[in-house]
Order: structure tokens, then C-alpha cells, then sequence
């Protein structure tokens, strides 16, 4: 396939002093200064120095790099090529001059940061607060970059690979990109400073070159490459001739092969466009990895440069809070989407989702242009990797126009977000942390709002925070509680806190500092989360570090009953009470205020002791420091502290009584536990419930704390005759909920009940049958077997028959 091709009309492109520039026709994006890209090889003029003037050696390989500016941070991400075959140890920027302005240590952290770096094989990082003087440099372009190798015990350098930052706008449209380095392996290659071997055309280091390809999907697809390379010449070459290839090697197949002509190659870099007309199958190869571009120049095949066509670089997460479509009559549904690209182009996701009467959604990816929606990809699970996605869903992802739609088969979504990019953050996290909805403190009149919070604190101990909110039209209010003077506003919607104090930084290593969104009057709270562990460096700690979530006489009970942490990671912090430590998962009884107390992820949870019933045949005991009753049947009993029984690391008085303590659950009232007077020995006997009279499936709990299931009351017909006719008044929705009925849009419905639902301008769905089972509603869409979808009639309107694609289990999480 012949391709048509551009060339850049500015003659400066290839200058070895001046800075370059992919020109783009929008205007606004190039003066937002957002996007830049490096090549970094062995042709930069960048010759670093150590502190005694020695030049550092250059390094063998080919890497790239991209840069995103966003709100004064500078976010990074660097492709190493398969030619380097050790990370380095660091990250530097450099002016002109080689003079560092900022070293970035590269380590492995924890957390999504670390899955993220090992999935799509990038380094990310960020620049916080870049200076002014430094961003005029980066503008001039006469800010570089480097990779350096050394030991980290002494931050030495002994080898670096550097290159010069460029303004790439076209970066703003890129899905996909490839990192091209040479066929052969340089054979003569300088080992000493940098000093001895960059005279351009005698230097034969390491060469190189990269690629921005963008791919349009719809009825005409193509592809536009713009490529960036260096050392294909020949030393002293002139007007020498290119030749650009794309190939799906699978297939022994030519998608582009052109010959463009160049007048004065480049020492450093040279710039060139290529534009092509695609099919579908070729676009989906595209999106696979399945494509090689190669470039070379005529008549010197031996300095080829190739590479696989990938993802593209940028270090990356796509984000959504779900948000309620209409507000229920029962509990508010909501969520939080989080997606990536993984290095083989399949689509990893995170769906958590909480307050959903559907059993089995149907979650579905809807491009939403307008009031246009185009179904695009069906997720089977809420958390996996969809392997081979569809071509389709790159353009509207990467356009922040791909939507996540969660509901049933038929209707209009429950729960529904768009999808937006941001840069991967820099410290170890892990994850979003969904806003939850705080019922009880909503103003009626307002609708169903969704969000979710980033949190993390970077290598200068500053706190860096971004809060997403939808569905609510005022002004609101963020506000960081870890604090024991006082929660601390967080202005803005995104934004840093330079010096964080102390306690902050504990509550927050610790995993129990808590985010509630206000209204602008700063009194109604109406969405609040309880912040993950965030990973504080260590030197950000004070010595002797305590935490502050000790239950103090000011501890409120809405506190008491805290949810457990907003993620679905592992979370091994500690809860600190009256003085002492408490491991994660453990309980111990505070005597003084007769309540029970239990560590939850390292959030303190506390419950009013609660006593069983005794029926004693003497008068019972209330021993100073016991919050029951103890019953010693012998009227000759005497109290002693010691030798009673021992269960779940407590401590229980002969003849006390108690119901087992569970964490997170709190009391199990169906149980009741007694160290036995006489022996010390602990029985922990369970309700027994009396044999059902009905079949399991019937049976239902009275209210949602009994102890025991019944069978629904079998009422015999009455004659007419029989029948008062002065008795007909039917139940209240206080009777029918206090019986273990349900809320249901349409009304409340018994317990036990069985309806079609009704959907407004949809009518009644019979496909769909709901249940009310003790205070619950279950909803399911008939489904068939993949033998009746096989052969299903056109009459059996409601066999419905699941879609299903190649998709593996979730990655497991990385070694701590």
C-alpha cells in the first residue's frame, strides 16, 4: 500500500543546535506548552560532568520519554529499549550546560504504582512544583534529560544516556508509539568520557529513533506516523533518501512503504511525517502490538532502526466516579471505575461498585458523543483484563469520550461515568478512594452525586491531592481530618500541601485519616471516605511517631461505626488506645466505658457492651469493673478475679455471660458464650432455631437482626359469608417494612414478594422478576444456555444470552 506523506516545512527541523518542534495546526494546545518528548541515544550533545569535571561516560541503548506540563508539575514516563539491559538508578534534568537542576532516585515503589510500572513496562515519575526560571528553559527548549547508572549507596555515575526535551504537541493526540533501535549492534563503541567521542561524524555510539502514530477508527480508518530518528546516515551524508516501512510480520504484510527524500540530514535529530489510509483489520493489528515499523536510509541497510508499534508512552490511569442515573427509593448505588492499558494492549480495569440491587450487571464500555451512544465493549466480571479489546475503544478513551454503563440487560443504566486521563501519581497508593455517600446528612432536595480522591505524599514530605465530584451544580469544600486541633480545608480541586503537620502525615501512613466534601457554607457534609494507607517516606515521620485515633471522651458515635477502608487492597495498620498499640484485626474491652473495641484496618471501632439475658436461680454478681451481671447459681459463690476463662486473647470472669465480639462485624447476638462457675470452661452455644415447616427457598428472617428464619403465614380462604366486610383496610409501608419488607420504586413490597419491575417510558419488564427476602431486593433477567441461545426462537423474547470474550483473572498484587 502506497502511503501519502508531509514534510514539515520549517527548515530549522534539522539544525544540531536548535531546539525541535512538531507543528500542529492547533494553536491552542501549542501555547498550553502540555506536551514534550525526548530521544535519548548516544548523539546528544549533552556531555554531564561529575563534581571534579570528568566526563561521565556515555551509556549503551536507546530510550524515550514523554512530558506532560499540568498545574506547575512536570509528569514523566520513559521506554528503556531492549538494549538496556540494567535500570538505572536515577532520573536527572539538566540545563545546556550539563549543570543538574533535579536528581529523581527510580525505585520500585508499593502499591499501584509499582503494578502499574511492572504491567506496562514504564518508568513514571513527576517534577511537584516546577520553578519558573526552569520552565523558561524547558519553553526554550535547553532543558535535557538523562538516565543514570552508578551505585545507590554513594550516587555515583558511571555511565548516563541523556537528550534534549523537545515540544511535541502532536503528543496530544498520540494512542500509539514505538521505540526503534538499530538492527545491528554498533561494533566500535567509546566506553570512555563523554568528552573523547562526540566530534559529530566521528562518533559511532548508539542511534535510535521514536514514533507518535495516531489511528482514526470509523468508515475511513488511517493511521498518521511522526517520527523522530537519528544515526541512519551515514557520516557527512547529504541529500540522502529515506525509506519508512510498516509491516505485520504475522502475516508477511505491507502496510506502508515510502521513500521520502531529505536534503540536509541532522547530527542530532531529524523529523518525518507519513500518512496512510488503513482497513479494520489493520487498525485491530495496530492495537495488538502486531506491527513492525522499520527506517532506514538507501544504501546503508546495515544502520537500520525497528521497532514494535505499542501503546503509547505516557504513564497513564483512566478514571470515573459512578454516578446514580435517577434516585431510588432504596439505598443509593455507587462507585468508581479505574482502567489502564497494559504493555500488551489489553485493557485492565477495577470496577467497585456498592448499594446495587442487581445481582449479575451488565457492565458495558458506551462511546458517548453527544446524545449519540455506540455500545463498545462488554466487561463480564467487575475486576480483570480484557485481552484483544476492540480497535474502537482507543479514539473515545483517549478523547475522554468512552463511558462506563453498569445496569441490567434492558433499560437505562444504573450507574454511569466518563472516563478521564490523568497522569499516574508519583507516590506509592493504593489507588482512588471512593466518596461515599453520607445519607443521613444530605439535604433532601438534592440528586445523586459520585466521587473519588487521590492522596499522596511525595519525597519533600508534601501532601498532593486531587478530589473528583459529579452531580452536585454548587460550590463544595474538601477537608482533610487527621489532624487533633482540627480538619485542615484542602482548596481547590486538585492542589498540595507544602508542610503537611506531623499528625496529618501519621494518620495518613497509618490509614486512618478521613476526606469529607461540604457544601460552600462549610456545616452540611455530603460525601466522606476513610483515606487507604498512604505510603509516608520515612523521613517525613517525626522520631517516636504515635497516632492519634485514640478513643478519647470527645469520641463521637458516628465514628464508632466507621465503614472499613474505601479499597479492596490489603491494609496492615495498627489502632493505639489508651497508651497501648493494637495490631490490625484485634479486640480488647475498655472497662471504664463498658464498650468493645476492635482495629479495622487501622481505624478504631468501638460498640457498647451488650448483655445477654441471665436467669439465675440466686441473686447475681456485679463485680467492680464488669459491665454485666454474672450468674454463679451457689449462694455460697465467691468472687475471684482469677482462673477464669480465656477466649479470642480476653479475659472472661467465672459465671460471666457474653455474645462473641467479631471484627468488623461487631455483636453476634445469635450466640451466647459462658465460662462455666464450676469448671472455667467456655460454651458458646448458638440459638437453636425450630425445624421450618415450609421449603428453605420460602423461609425469611422476621427482621434483618433475627436469629431464626420463618415460614410465611398460610392464611386459610374465607367464605364470602365469613369474610367482615368492615376489615379490608390495608397495611401501612411502616407495617409492611417493620415485617421485613422491601423499598421498591414502585411501592414497598411484602416479604417474599415477587414483581416485574416497571421502568418509566419502558413499561413493565417480564423478563425481569425482583424478590423481596428480608429487607433485600434481588433482580434477575432470564438467561438461557448457550444451547438455547444457539437455537432460540424469535418468540422467547426474554432469553437473553451473556457475550463472551477472552479475558484472564486479575494480576495478583505485587510482593511487598
Amino acid at each position: 500500500m502506497i502511503a501519502t506523506w508531509r514534510r514539515r516545512s520549517s527548515p530549522d527541523i534539522v539544525q544540531d543546535d536548535g531546539p525541535i518542534s512538531i507543528i500542529t495546526n492547533n494553536e491552542d494546545e501549542e501555547l498550553s506548552m502540555r506536551h514534550f518528548g525526548a530521544l535519548l541515544t548516544g548523539r546528544s550533545p549533552l556531555c554531564i560532568r561529575r563534581d571534579d569535571m570528568t566526563g561521565v561516560p556515555v551509556a549503551s541503548g536507546v530510550a524515550t520519554a514523554r512530558f506532560t506540563f499540568r498545574r506547575r508539575h512536570l509528569f514523566w514516563s520513559v521506554i528503556l529499549g531492549t538494549s538496556v539491559s540494567i535500570q538505572p538508578r536515577a532520573l536527572a534534568f539538566l540545563d545546556r550546560g550539563g549543570r543538574m537542576l533535579l536528581e529523581h532516585p527510580i525505585k520500585r515503589a508499593t502499591g499501584i504504582h509499582a503494578t502499574y510500572e511492572e504491567k506496562t513496562d514504564k518508568l513514571c515519575g513527576v517534577w511537584r512544583r516546577v520553578p519558573r526560571e526552569y520552565k523558561r528553559i524547558l519553553r526554550e527548549g535547553s532543558l535535557y534529560v538523562a538516565l543514570i547508572w552508578g551505585d545507590e549507596r554513594n550516587n555515583s555515575m558511571e555511565s548516563a544516556l541523556s537528550g534534549r526535551i523537545n515540544r511535541y504537541p502532536a503528543l496530544a493526540t498520540e494512542m500509539f508509539t514505538s521505540l526503534l533501535e538499530p538492527d545491528h549492534v554498533p561494533t566500535s563503541f567509546s566506553s570512555g568520557p563523554c568528552d573523547e567521542f562526540r566530534v559529530p561524524g566521528k562518533e559511532e555510539g548508539w542511534w535510535g529513533g521514536t514514533a507518535v502514530v495516531t489511528g482514526a477508527a470509523g468508515a475511513a480508518p488511517s493511521l498518521h506516523l511522526a517520527i523522530v530518528y537519528n544515526g541512519v546516515f551515514m557520516p557527512a551524508a547529504r541529500d540522502q533518501s529515506v525509506r519508512v516501512l510498516l509491516t505485520l510480520p504475522d502475516r508477511n504484510q505491507t502496510i506502508i512503504d515510502e521513500v521520502q527524500k531529505i536534503s540536509k540530514p541532522g547530527y542530532e535529530l531529524n523529523v518525518l511525517e507519513v500518512s496512510t489510509p488503513v482497513s479494520a483489520a489493520e487498525l485491530r493489528s495496530l492495537s495488538r502490538g502486531r506491527l513492525l515499523l522499520s527506517v532506514e536510509a538507501m544504501g546503508t541497510p546495515d544502520r537500520r532502526i525497528s521497532g514494535i508499534v505499542r501503546q503509547r508512552a505516557a504513564c497513564e490511569v483512566f478514571h470515573a466516579p459512578l454516578i446514580a442515573e435517577r434516585l431510588p427509593a432504596a439505598l443509593i448505588p455507587q462507585g468508581l471505575a479505574l482502567v489502564y492499558i497494559d504493555k500488551d494492549g489489553s485493557l485492565v480495569y477495577d470496577i467497585q461498585v456498592e448499594n446495587l440491587s442487581i445481582i449479575d450487571p451488565k457492565i458495558t464500555l458506551v462511546e458517548e458523543q453527544g446524545k449519540r451512544h455506540s455500545q463498545v465493549e462488554i466487561l463480564d466480571t467487575r475486576m480483570g483484563i480484557l485481552a484483544r479489546p476492540s480497535a474502537r475503544i482507543f479514539p473515545p478513551l483517549y478523547e475522554d469520550q468512552l463511558a462506563v454503563h453498569i445496569g441490567s440487560d434492558t433499560g437505562p443504566p444504573i450507574l454511569r461515568g466518563r472516563l478521564l486521563s490523568r497522569p499516574l501519581p508519583d507516590a506509592a497508593s493504593e489507588g482512588p478512594s471512593l466518596l461515599r455517600r453520607t445519607d443521613a446528612r444530605m439535604p433532601p432536595t438534592i440528586n445523586p452525586v459520585a466521587g473519588l480522591a487521590w492522596i499522596a505524599i511525595d519525597v519533600l514530605c508534601g501532601l498532593n491531592y486531587e478530589v473528583v465530584v459529579n452531580g452536585y451544580a454548587g460550590s463544595w469544600t474538601a477537608w482533610l481530618e487527621g489532624n487533633p486541633n482540627g480538619p485542615r480545608i484542602l482548596p481547590g480541586i486538585e492542589g498540595s500541601i507544602l508542610e503537611p503537620s506531623p499528625s496529618e502525615l501519621l494518620a495518613l501512613n497509618s490509614g486512618s485519616a478521613h476526606l469529607n466534601i461540604r457544601t460552600s457554607d462549610n456545616d452540611t457534609e455530603f460525601l466522606r471516605t476513610r483515606l487507604p494507607q498512604i505510603s509516608v517516606p520515612p523521613s517525613c515521620l517525626p522520631a517516636g511517631s504515635y497516632s492519634d485515633n485514640e478513643l478519647n471522651s470527645n469520641y463521637a458515635q458516628t465514628h464508632m461505626n466507621s465503614p472499613p477502608p474505601d479499597n479492596s487492597l490489603s491494609n496492615t495498620a495498627s489502632c493505639y488506645y489508651a497508651g497501648k498499640s493494637y495490631e490490625d484485626g484485634s479486640q480488647w474491652m475498655a472497662a471504664e466505658s463498658c464498650h468493645m473495641c476492635g482495629c479495622v484496618h487501622g481505624a478504631l471501632r468501638c460498640d457498647a457492651v451488650r448483655c445477654p439475658p441471665v436467669t439465675c436461680a440466686v441473686p447475681t454478681l456485679r463485680p467492680p469493673g464488669q459491665c454485666c451481671p454474672i450468674c454463679t447459681n451457689s449462694t455460697k459463690a465467691v468472687w475471684n478475679e482469677s482462673h477464669g476463662c480465656h477466649l479470642a486473647g480476653q479475659y472472661h470472669a467465672p459465671g460471666s455471660s457474653w455474645h462473641p465480639y467479631l471484627v468488623p462485624g461487631g455483636y453476634d447476638t445469635c450466640a451466647i458464650c459462658t465460662c462455666e462457675f464450676a469448671t472455667r470452661q467456655v460454651r458458646c452455644p448458638r440459638v437453636r432455631c425450630p425445624p421450618l415447616k415450609c421449603a428453605e427457598k420460602d423461609a425469611y428472617r422476621p427482621d434483618k437482626k433475627a436469629c431464626c428464619r420463618v415460614c410465611p403465614e398460610v392464611k386459610a380462604k374465607k367464605t364470602e359469608e365469613d369474610t367482615p366486610r368492615d376489615q379490608g383496610t390495608p397495611r401501612t409501608a411502616e407495617e409492611i417494612l417493620a415485617e421485613g419488607g422491601c423499598k421498591f420504586p414502585d411501592g414497598p413490597l411484602p416479604n417474599g414478594k415477587e414483581v416485574h419491575p416497571s421502568i418509566h417510558s419502558h413499561g413493565e419488564q417480564r423478563c425481569v422478576t425482583c424478590r423481596c427476602k428480608d429487607g433485600e431486593v434481588t433482580c434477575i433477567r432470564k438467561r438461557c444456555s448457550r444451547a438455547a441461545c444457539a437455537r432460540r426462537r424469535r418468540g422467547d423474547a426474554c432469553c437473553a444470552c451473556a457475550r463472551h470474550r477472552r479475558q484472564r483473572a486479575p494480576p495478583p498484587p505485587p510482593p511487598s
